[in-house]
């Protein structure tokens, strides 16, 4: 397919879908007033970001993205808008929010961020060297974590999903005959 002249591959269709997801997810994450929707969202930018490790040709990177981030993360988040709910007594969708000077302390951040990455050593030193070579340090990595450390995973997985669990239980809305007067 061409478009104004040049010819864009499916690759670079695959990568402006999946940016384009993971923008809108981030945006909604910071605009949405609910909490709860704003963390699902969260976890659909984490997700794209996998995607992008995944156009990348860094399949493991997607994988622990996907494990620790998207899996363990965005579940933790949840679990702590579900306890916060139910024991602070605030309701899911009551936000006092400022857009603008959230806009402009994120403009602010994004800026002083930009600058140190831009004009630090490592950077400047990964662009003179090139990109690296995929050998045996992500065949360790991977052998130690899918190896030698797949119980230990595993079990915080369980205890994970336990939590969860128990947050739903302690969250969840009294909905019995309690006449207790």
């Amino acid at each position: 397919m061409t478009i104004f002249g040049n010819v864009i591959t499916g690759y670079q269709l695959a990568f402006v879908a999946i940016a384009g997801i993971t923008l809108l997810a981030a945006v909604m994450v910071v605009l949405l007033p609910n909490i709860l929707k704003a963390a699902l969202c969260l976890a659909l930018a984490l997700f794209g970001i996998a995607g992008l490790y995944v156009l990348m040709n860094a399949p493991f990177l997607a994988a622990v993205q996907v494990m620790v981030y998207v899996g363990g993360i965005a579940t933790m988040i949840v679990l702590a808008i579900f306890l916060t709910h139910r024991f602070m007594k605030v309701k899911l969708f009551d936000a006092i929010y400022n857009p603008l000077l959230g806009a402009g302390v994120a403009a602010i951040t994004f800026l002083f961020l930009f600058l140190t990455v831009i004009n630090s050593v490592w950077v400047k030193q990964a662009v003179a060297n090139g990109p690296a070579e995929q050998g045996s340090q992500i065949s360790n990595i991977a052998d130690s974590l899918l190896q030698t450390y797949v119980f230990p995973f595993e079990l915080i997985t369980i205890v994970l999903i336990a939590v969860l669990i128990g947050a739903v239980v302690l969250a969840k809305e009294d909905t019995g005959n309690n006449n207790e007067s």
